[in-house]
């Protein structure tokens, strides 16, 4: 009770920055590719850091990051959706967008066979990118004595977004010393999932009864589907016209991702169907992955032990003092569930209203293609005991709620303190 109080109390003391970080509609429809939800590729929209008070120099950075940009993850509904189409076409039922865009499932299939989930060659450059800005914001922490161990899940796109990241780095000094490991025995804290109890959360009803109506009034398809079919009969008979909507919808949020390949599903919704579908999947996820409390809120302490592991190498590296950095590659799951377990900006909110949920909780700010979390620690001169942190998001500074005289760096043991609080709560 005591952990919940004192949790409470800085929750109250803290800054409150998440007014300044609202999503509008016209933010969305200057930029609609942040409608992709998780398939947003990453943004290198950074903003200038603050420097660390005098005195301090950084000596360890602790980092979990999600693979890089990837196909599709079911590339066969490039097919399904081409037979649809293909049989529509040949019950002569298709409007001539209708073919065109049967022509351009085609090219997603021809390329996209067996590469479900791959790493694309946008997702090498992101990673080398975030690893090449890493280096070169703290140049200190990577001399020839510097130890980096990287880990990743067995997911190949994990272990090649591991891999560009730490060729960058081995490039940007060759003296430095890495080590990789990719292994289901990590699994447990890399990318944990109790996929029961997930699943009848989102069964819940005080879930399902709102996000049923929600998803109904958002989700519109009739002139979606009526611009690509010409016959009314014919859609009656054999169209699902909500999941062919949403399908094609999901689809056009991964072409961002496949920058080879000049294909684009955008022109065929409007901005506000593009918005609607949107609010639809930024719901889904924050019960999925996030701290929705209309189905209990439990999901984020399924990244206790990443948490845990997080401050068992903090300490390691605290006590030793070596430059040391711990590179995790994993996916979207553990990164949104460990940042609202620890209520970063703007990834933790406690809305019922999903109406309101686009203005205060957004999927593409929190899990982007390659979205990452930084943790840098800072010693001060003469003095290895006084340990300051700050924590990026996406390479962006944020805070979380305890109180700090020189945000964005925090006492390491005031964090320390409050991240076992938080693994207590579980």
């Amino acid at each position: 009770m005591k952990q919940t109080f004192s949790l409470v109390l800085s929750l109250l003391l803290c800054p409150i920055f998440t007014a300044t970080s609202q999503t509008t509609k016209e933010e969305m429809y200057a930029n609609i590719d942040k409608t992709a939800s998780n398939y947003f590729a990453y943004s290198t929209d950074i903003k200038p850091q603050v420097a660390a008070p005098k005195g301090y120099e950084p000596f360890y950075i602790s980092h979990y990051g999600r693979h890089g940009s990837r196909y599709y993850i079911n590339n066969s509904d490039f097919k399904n959706i081409y037979d649809i189409l293909d049989s529509a076409d040949k019950a002569k039922s298709l409007t001539e967008l209708g073919k065109d865009v049967k022509r351009r499932f085609f090219v997603l299939w021809d390329d996209g066979q067996e590469r479900s989930g791959d790493l694309t060659a946008l997702g090498f450059r992101q990673q080398a990118g975030i690893a090449e800005r890493m280096y070169r914001n703290y140049p200190s922490v990577f001399g020839k004595e510097t130890e980096i161990v990287a880990k990743s899940t067995p997911k190949a796109r994990c272990v090649l977004s591991m891999g560009s990241f730490c060729m960058k780095l081995k490039e940007m000094n060759p003296a430095v010393n890495i080590s990789m490991d990719a292994s289901k025995r990590d699994l447990y804290y890399m990318c944990y999932e109790d996929k029961k109890a997930r699943e009848k959360r989102m069964a819940d009803t005080a879930w399902t009864n709102v996000f049923g109506k929600f998803h109904c009034k958002y989700i519109q398809p009739d002139r979606f589907v009526n611009s690509l079919f010409s016959n009314a009969e014919y859609v009656q008979k054999h169209i699902k016209k909500t999941d062919f909507m949403r399908k094609i919808y999901d689809i056009s949020c991964s072409m961002q991702d496949v920058d080879h390949v000049n294909v684009s599903f955008y022109d065929l919704f409007t901005k506000e169907e593009l918005f609607d579908n949107w609010q639809v999947q930024n719901a889904w996820w924050y019960a999925y992955a996030g701290p929705c409390p209309l189905n209990g809120g439990k999901t984020p302490y399924e990244a206790a032990d990443l948490l845990a592991k997080i401050i068992e190498e903090a300490d390691h590296a605290v006590q030793y003092g070596a430059p040391n950095v711990s590179l995790r590659f994993g996916h979207d799951i553990a990164l949104m569930s460990l940042l609202s377990l620890i209520h970063v900006d703007n990834c933790y909110t406690d809305e019922r209203n999903l109406e309101n949920l686009y203005k205060v909780w957004c999927d593409y700010k929190i899990i982007p293609m390659s979205a990452n979390l930084q943790m840098v620690f800072f010693k001060k001169k003469g003095n290895d005991d006084d340990i300051l942190v700050k924590l990026l998001l996406n390479e962006n500074e944020v805070g979380i709620p305890l109180k700090s005289g020189t945000y964005p760096y925090y006492k390491w043991k005031e964090v320390r303190d409050y991240f076992l609080s938080v693994i207590d709560e579980k």
